[in-house]
């Protein structure tokens, strides 16, 4: 269909431009091609420009209009140049006017209403019956998605293979040391056993969260919500971290507002450790931690942990829950995280069909709410 309009849109040879012998039959076939082409393409997703050897548009979508913006078409006037400014994608249309070939180009960034955006292009010939070229149509197909994500595998790569040389090189260190200590008779120092014992506990967190969001991520977990008791689950949760609390003297205070959470039983005791680990780190010594149980009118389960650490910079927040992402890169290795609990949180309450999010000052600590839905049955 598109390439039957174009060929009749496009016809320049003497015997074709003659009016034929039943021209509104031919004018109504041309405008019931026309017609039909307009709705085919109007449902296609992709922006879709056609242009003439003289960089004219041919025909364009309501995706392209979208994709250029109104002000750079002139009513369907403007060329090529004047409609995208990229020097690429410009090239690529000339090539394929000029050559007669299909021509692609991967993740070509575009800025749409202040937002960067990829897009890959194909372009290909538009040719008479005795194969002469007369124009170039070219397809706009959205990778952003795709971008995002693959830049995202780059970036996690290259933060577990940092999270992980850091640990196994004082391993190794520490290991040859002890191996050079006993060739020599020399007595083995404690000390070097224990840091190669924190470090392999370190490893041995990382590798566990990376599992862990590796089968949230999958979905090979099924989570079923069940009906927990908020007061129950939190006495218990707090008697397995209440040597970290004690090992700093932090107080904690619990508030029950709402006797009852429907989650999974194991997906929710690791919410509830993750933040009260995280408390905990980034509590003074003698400071408060408060878990509090609400209820909203919905019917949706409220779990607030705040804490009286040093608090969180607004410019954070949005950022605070992707996985390796540090407030303070340093501080945070320091105290043992490996930068995924946050993300961990995010994903359980995302399959629970829930919410977490962060409200804090400097200066004025952290509060850390999750949003569990009223009863549900079966979670994703």
């Amino acid at each position: 269909m598109i390439r039957r309009f174009f060929k009749k849109h496009a016809r320049t040879a003497p015997e074709e431009s003659k009016t034929p012998p039943n021209a509104t039959e031919t004018f109504e076939e041309v405008r019931a091609q026309r017609d039909e082409l307009s709705t085919l393409v109007a449902g296609i997703s992709d922006a879709i420009l056609a242009i003439d050897l003289e960089e004219s548009p041919l025909f364009y979508n309501t995706q392209f209009v979208v994709l250029i913006g109104q002000e750079r078409l002139n009513h369907g006037r403007s060329k090529l140049i004047e409609m995208i400014r990229d020097p690429d994608i410009v090239h690529a249309f000339r090539y394929t006017l000029t050559e007669g070939k299909v021509f692609n180009l991967k993740a070509v960034p575009h800025v749409q209403n202040d937002r960067k955006k990829f897009f890959s292009l194909s372009i290909s010939p538009l040719k008479r019956p005795d194969r002469t070229v007369y124009g170039a149509v070219g397809i706009f197909h959205d990778v952003t998605e795709l971008k995002k994500a693959e830049q995202m595998r780059i970036e996690f790569v290259a933060n577990v293979s940092h999270e992980l040389r850091t640990p196994l090189t004082s391993i190794k260190g520490y290991t040859d040391t002890l191996l050079e200590d006993a060739k020599a008779n020399r007595p083995v120092e404690s000390a070097f056993l224990e840091t190669i014992h924190r470090n392999t506990d370190r490893l041995m967190h990382l590798i566990n969260d990376l599992l862990d969001l590796s089968a949230l991520d999958s979905g090979v977990d099924s989570l079923v919500a069940e009906k927990i008791s908020t007061e129950e689950l939190t006495h218990r949760i707090v008697a397995q971290v209440r040597r970290n609390l004690e090992a700093k003297d932090q107080r904690i205070e619990l508030k029950f507002r709402a006797a009852y959470v429907f989650a999974d039983p194991k997906r929710i005791e690791q919410v509830l450790v993750n933040l009260l680990d995280n408390a905990s780190k980034y509590t003074p010594a003698g400071g408060l931690i408060q878990v509090h149980w609400g209820e909203e009118s919905s019917g949706d389960t409220l779990l607030e942990v705040i804490d009286t650490g040093p608090g969180i910079s607004n410019e954070h927040h949005d950022r605070l829950f992707e996985r390796f992402y540090r407030v303070d890169k340093g501080r945070s290795r320091d105290t043992g995280g490996t930068g995924l609990g946050l993300a961990i949180i995010k994903n359980i309450m995302s399959r629970h069909g829930g919410a977490v999010w962060v409200e804090s000052e400097i200066g004025k600590g952290s509060k850390f709410t999750c949003q569990f839905p009223a009863q549900s049955g079966t979670a994703g």
